[in-house]
């Protein structure tokens, strides 16, 4: 009887295996192919010169860019430039953002001046929160102190509330002067009789946005200057829009480098807050975390003598992206875990330490972040626009 459940288990382990290593195949090429899809660089170049390339860089997790080389002479000769990121208030910031800010912190210590639009507008035109008042809330409460806990620079970090920066709906509707519904209808794939779809939604996409990447280059901050944003390849039409827009409008271009998605803890596709089971949020308690990564989708197999044999597949694994992605500084874990070197168990037990030291030391500097979120508030008057 031993013998007939054993000979189960391999089969099964060798069935999963199997699928596994199918879905990698088919995911394997995915960015490469988006490179020359979208006509997009390799960061490799700009990882060979660069004297300190970000850790996300050189672990080519961070992989592609558009005109990077506009950002890379401002970065070089020490003149101005800026990095936009946007951010939707629906929760608490999870490991997905994290990744995100990792690089926008690097970039700022190599002089950018950083600008985090909080889009709680966003949360409530898309049915993410119930009401304006509940985004911003989750905004000043949650989203900004994790923000300022990650270590950011007061005076060279700008974050601005939507709702609470009236100013930038002006700039939107300058930008708007400047678009036509069926460039935005083409560019977002919206549909004029699309089933939920309303004018919010694409005022916001189409023009919102769009004044919120060409922000740092109003003459209030100094005017025309490289800006870089931050994307996955999803969001590249947010690129090619705002690029569009800022040639019309005697603008640089904007710039924007591509990372790739931390993987949800569910094995369902990115790390997303509108699956609770895919996250760890940073507000998380520790004992919930390791819960969390105990119960994770992995890429390993049933017994371990067959994952030690054929190893396992790091390529579908969220315990693998979770530690390569946010602690580790090369790309070992990959070798151990496709060589059988380590099985699931030591993985998830090595990113459980790695998981809990970070939550444990997010939350103490929360403390001082809260008392601090005035320092990071943008309250420049834009009045270039209204002349």
């Amino acid at each position: 009887m031993e013998d007939e459940q054993r000979a189960n288990l391999e089969r099964v382990s060798r069935e999963d295996h199997e699928a596994k290593s199918a879905l990698w195949a088919a995911k394997a090429d995915y960015y490469p192919e988006k490179l020359v899809e979208l006509g997009l660089k390799s960061i490799d170049r700009f990882v060979q010169y660069h004297p300190n390339p970000s850790r996300l860089m050189k672990m080519g997790i961070t992989f592609g860019h558009r005109d990077l080389e506009s950002v890379a002479d401002a970065m070089a000769n020490n003149k101005p430039w800026a990095v936009v990121s946007g951010l939707n208030p629906s929760g608490p910031l999870h490991f997905g953002h994290k990744q995100v800010f990792d690089e926008l912190l690097w970039l700022q210590q190599q002089g950018a001046d950083v600008y985090i639009p909080i889009t709680n507008d966003e949360s409530y035109v898309v049915d993410k929160a119930k009401s304006l008042g509940e985004s911003r809330k989750i905004a000043y409460e949650q989203v900004i102190p994790s923000i300022i806990a990650m270590g950011f620079s007061s005076e060279k970090t700008h974050i601005f509330v939507d709702s609470d920066y009236p100013d930038i709906y002006n700039l939107a509707m300058d930008v708007s002067k400047h678009l036509s519904l069926n460039r935005v209808f083409g560019v977002f794939g919206f549909g004029q009789d699309e089933e939920g779809e309303n004018p919010g939604t694409v005022f916001y996409r189409g023009a919102v946005q769009i004044a919120q990447i060409l922000l740092p280059q109003l003459e209030e901050f100094g005017g025309p200057k490289p800006t870089l944003i931050p994307v996955g390849v999803d969001q590249y039409p947010y690129i090619l829009l705002a690029r569009d827009i800022a040639r019309k409008k005697g603008l640089i271009p904007p710039s924007a480098i591509f990372t790739k998605f931390t993987h949800g803890l569910d094995g369902q596709g990115k790390m997303s807050s509108s699956r609770p089971a895919s996250t760890i949020s940073l507000t998380d308690e520790p004992k919930s975390a390791q819960r969390r990564i105990r119960g994770a989708y992995t890429g390993g197999s049933v017994l371990a003598s067959f994952q030690k044999e054929h190893g396992g597949v790091p390529g579908v694994c969220p315990i693998y992206t979770l530690r390569t992605y946010h602690f580790e500084e090369d790309n070992r874990v990959w070798d151990q875990c496709s060589n059988g070197e380590i099985l699931c168990g030591q993985c998830k037990g090595a990113a459980t330490e790695d998981v809990v030291k970070y939550l444990t030391d997010h939350q103490e500097k929360l403390v001082d972040a809260r008392k601090r979120i005035d320092e990071f508030i943008l309250k420049t008057p834009i009045k270039s626009i209204l002349k």
